[in-house]
């Protein structure tokens, strides 16, 4: 019998998170997904990097700043599919990984 491997669960956090309809959470779900597919990567490799990142302790391989590069596309993707219409910029919504 295999093991049957769960996909990380993006999610949708930040304080101004609960202001965001339960479709614009999906659509910026959905919009780093894709971002996450179109390079090939583990969602988690690159949450582990932007952590990382920002504990600033070590520095980071290559290969771990091109996941922080990512992240932070998927980061952009998802808060824009999100907030597309929303007057306000000064808005605390990201994506975490589970």
């Amino acid at each position: 019998m295999q093991a049957v491997l769960e996909k990380p669960a993006i999610r949708i956090e930040g304080q101004d998170a609960w202001i965001a309809t339960p479709e614009s959470i999906e659509g910026g779900i959905n919009a780093a997904a894709a971002v996450f597919a179109r390079h090939d990567v583990d969602p988690l490799d690159c949450a582990k990097a932007y952590e990382k990142l920002f504990r600033g302790v070590e520095l980071l391989t290559e290969a771990e700043a091109l996941l922080c590069l990512i992240w932070d596309e998927a980061d952009y993707a998802a808060f824009h599919a999100i907030t597309v219409g929303w007057l306000s910029r000064d808005i605390d919504i990201q994506i975490t990984v589970r």
